[in-house]
């Protein structure tokens, strides 16, 4: 089947899991906006943020929509992902992100980043929000120096705010001593958890309904069981219930029954 017989055949305008979904379309769901309070605190307060979560849990959705909702007038994001790379190369790739040629020495990189960062608040009273996610896969020696990327005036003054978005083990990593000086200057700390069972059956439901689906069109054994699969993780629940929509649709299923949900689980 095609994935507009597949959506036909359920009643469905659009692709209700696609990772494609708009900003604005995405759940208000407790947990998420428990994060995003929290995210919108560290915004307030300034500095260096940590965000942590496990893989899927929605954290780049959250930042997504967070950047989105910030006033350009007073703030202006900036997004880098390409963090796996040596100290030299990682102020090449956020050179780039802030607009910035992104050729020359470390130091020269270094400057020019401190600098643009320090005219944005000086000169155009904007400030500078900096997400570096997948900040797990930063290197020792990068994630030492992001340290003196914050630090203006004699450490007096928060010229922009980073946010340091990963996997958990980015938290265990900065327990260590050789980042005392990093973990130390962190103004606010945010745990991402995976969404509780009703939270994840209200996440389907809520994206089926969005799209103009009818209701009901999961069972509650099929939701349970891709809840218990999933553990609550975005990523994967929107995965398994996309799977069993198509596996519905392909034995003419008004519903998706768990025996749907079993059968892609199972593959």
């Amino acid at each position: 089947m095609t994935q507009q017989e597949i959506l036909s055949y359920h009643n469905l305008e659009v692709h209700p899991f696609s990772k494609e979904i708009k900003t604005e379309d995405l759940m208000e769901l407790p947990t998420m906006e428990k994060s995003a309070g929290e995210l919108r605190l560290l915004l307030e307060t300034k500095g260096i943020g940590l965000l942590t979560g496990p893989s899927g849990c929605g954290k780049s959705s959250l930042i997504r929509r967070t950047a989105s909702q910030l006033n350009p007038g007073l703030y202006q994001p900036f997004y880098l992902c390409h963090t796996s790379l040596a100290t030299g190369e990682f102020y090449q790739a956020l050179s780039a992100a802030l607009g910035l040629p992104a050729q020359g020495r470390r130091n020269s990189l270094f400057r020019q980043i401190k600098d643009h960062i320090a005219g944005l608040n000086d000169q155009k009273r904007i400030h500078p929000v900096i997400f570096i996610d997948e900040a797990h896969a930063l290197s020792t020696e990068t994630l030492k120096e992001i340290r003196m990327l914050t630090n203006f005036d004699y450490d007096s003054k928060n010229a922009c705010t980073l946010l340091l978005c990963g996997h958990p083990e980015l938290r265990q990593k900065l327990a260590l001593n050789i980042y005392a000086s990093l973990a130390n200057n962190i103004t606010y700390s945010i745990r991402m958890d995976p969404l509780p069972a009703e939270e994840t059956f209200n996440f389907i439901e809520g994206r089926i309904s969005k799209i103009g689906g009818q209701p009901g069109l999961f069972t509650r054994n099929a939701l349970k069981l891709i809840h218990d699969y999933s553990g609550g993780i975005l990523r994967s629940t929107s995965s398994a219930a996309w799977q069993s929509l198509i596996k519905a649709a392909e034995l003419r299923s008004p519903q998706v029954e768990k025996e749907h949900v079993h059968m892609v689980l199972e593959r």
